[in-house]
């Protein structure tokens, strides 16, 4: 039999295309002065769905597989469970005094959730929605992170100025680690096994080395610091400053700031988006999320969202 294999590639090039097309990067922005997630179609630029969540929404955890969105509401207290495919609430969890930062397994079995109030962090079961541990670390719990391996979690605590290495099994504190003043975000540089840990007052991210538990460096930001997102096609870190309504673009080898990029007014979450393209930043006093495109280095877009967007944690998805 003929095989023509001009209309077979013709035919897996037509198929390819038609399922990138079906592909949809959403942004979930949480709007902490309104209750409210905006939903943001990354093709178009613009927000697409307005969801009613919890009381003073803040942190925001995408699961590894992209089906379920987790948002923080410290104000009542409750984790609201968003699934990708209808932008519907699905389920409310009750947990804490003051839920804020949020990690999840790679596996997407468990949520965890950083305890401001209670100085703690509590595991979920996202398939039974109950809580199945309560982690006990240090004061003001506000950044949270996971290994590459499902073993540690890494918690930064505010007021104690450190970073804990909590093993999940036993919850024993595997290592403290003294960092920068009042650390905040916390991002994990999976190829390099290291710790991004932006520390607000000190106005510097301290670098960690994963396996030997060890800051290896650390290097000055702008005021304000939130927390970092990481280009690595352009090799770059990306860091919020709060009160500098600026975000600082900082080589990832030498850790020397190459540019500073003036966004919205109060900027505070970031993500890279899947494509590499772009970073999208939240603006808190702005109520914007502002876009930066990663090779020029330039705000290309803003988009309209609400009061207070904040957007802590791993907002964009592809459905």
């Amino acid at each position: 039999m003929k095989v023509n294999l001009n209309k077979i590639v013709f035919i897996l090039t037509f198929w390819a295309l038609a399922n990138t097309a079906l592909a949809q990067n959403l942004a979930f922005i949480t709007n902490q002065l309104e209750d409210t997630v905006s939903v943001i179609d990354t093709s178009s630029k613009s927000v697409i769905k307005t969801i009613q969540v919890g009381n003073k929404p803040a942190g925001v955890m995408a699961s590894f597989d992209n089906k379920h969105i987790y948002i923080s509401n410290p104000g009542n207290q409750e984790i609201s469970v968003i699934e990708t495919d209808s932008l519907e609430v699905v389920k409310t969890i009750t947990v804490g005094q003051a839920p804020l930062a949020l990690t999840i397994s790679h596996d997407n079995q468990t949520l965890f959730v950083a305890d401001w109030y209670m100085d703690s962090v509590f595991s979920i079961n996202t398939q039974s929605f109950e809580i199945k541990n309560q982690y006990k670390v240090g004061d003001a719990p506000s950044g949270l992170a996971i290994s590459s391996d499902d073993k540690l979690l890494f918690v930064a605590n505010k007021k104690d100025n450190s970073v804990m290495f909590i093993n999940i099994d036993s919850g024993k504190i595997q290592s403290e680690i003294q960092v920068g003043t009042a650390p905040f975000g916390i991002t994990v540089d999976y190829p390099k096994q290291l710790l991004y840990i932006v520390n607000v007052q000190s106005e510097d991210v301290t670098v960690v080395d994963i396996k030997k538990a060890k800051v290896i460096n650390s290097f000055p930001v702008d005021t304000f610091p939130y927390i970092v997102s990481i280009d690595e096609a352009n090799n770059h870190l990306f860091v919020t400053n709060k009160r500098d309504s600026s975000v600082s673009v900082v080589d990832r080898t030498t850790f020397k700031e190459i540019k500073k990029i003036y966004v919205g007014e109060f900027p505070e979450g970031i993500n890279i988006h899947p494509d590499g393209q772009s970073v999208y930043v939240a603006n808190w006093f702005d109520g914007t999320v502002s876009v930066i495109d990663t090779n020029t280095l330039e705000v290309t877009e803003t988009i309209e969202t609400g009061e207070g967007s904040r957007a802590y944690g791993q907002f964009i998805i592809e459905r």
